[in-house]
């Protein structure tokens, strides 16, 4: 992996999503059962992976001009149900992921100050790489993602039209509850799935 650390000291971009990788899969080759069981992939998620993302700038950016108008409660009730969508997504995607590779690159040159992007590549045994786009921020000392990419489409954007034409037609409560009754499904279908 090519990776490089921040000329302060802190970890660089590409170097935080490097180890993090690095980490899970380390931790699912060492123990695939994990993926076999809900509560402990959580639990590696929490430990691992979401302190590295940043879940209330991603939230922002996907609602758009709807985040300025929204209240304090709002924003943090979305903030909240987003996040679990995008955990939910993701692992889902871990069972899919677990015998692959993944190639983190040199963060991008000439990026705005305290914004970075690093691509990656996730080798596949049986197929072509698979190109990812991170997009992260500093925070503090830290780096965090708020987007990630997967062969040119945007997570957080690929929610940003659907989510505005619900809050057009419906408003941001009908949103955050209707993403209320989905976490809340795909919980329920992920909890029988695994009895």
């Amino acid at each position: 992996m090519i990776a490089q650390a921040g000329a302060d000291g802190a970890t660089g971009p590409a170097k935080m999503l490097a180890n993090m990788t690095d980490q899970v899969l380390i931790e699912i080759r060492n123990d695939p059962a994990i993926l076999d069981d809900e509560d402990r992939t959580r639990r590696l998620a929490d430990q691992l992976i979401l302190p590295n993302i940043d879940f209330r700038v991603a939230s922002q950016w996907v609602l758009g001009k709807h985040w300025r108008t929204a209240s304090p409660s709002q924003r943090e009730a979305f903030v909240d149900e987003f996040r679990a969508l995008l955990v939910n997504t993701y692992l889902r995607s871990l069972r899919k992921y677990q015998d692959y590779t993944v190639r983190i690159l040199a963060a991008r040159p000439g990026q705005p100050d305290g914004r970075a992007v690093v691509d990656a590549e996730v080798l596949q045994p049986d197929g072509p790489p698979i190109k990812v786009m991170f997009r992260l921020h500093r925070q503090k000392r830290d780096w965090q993602v708020y987007d990630i990419v997967i062969e040119g489409v945007s997570l957080v954007a690929t929610h940003r039209s659907g989510f505005a034409t619900e809050i057009r037609d419906k408003g941001l409560d009908s949103l955050i509850a209707h993403l209320v009754v989905r976490n809340a499904g795909e919980a329920t279908a992920t909890g029988a799935a695994e009895q």
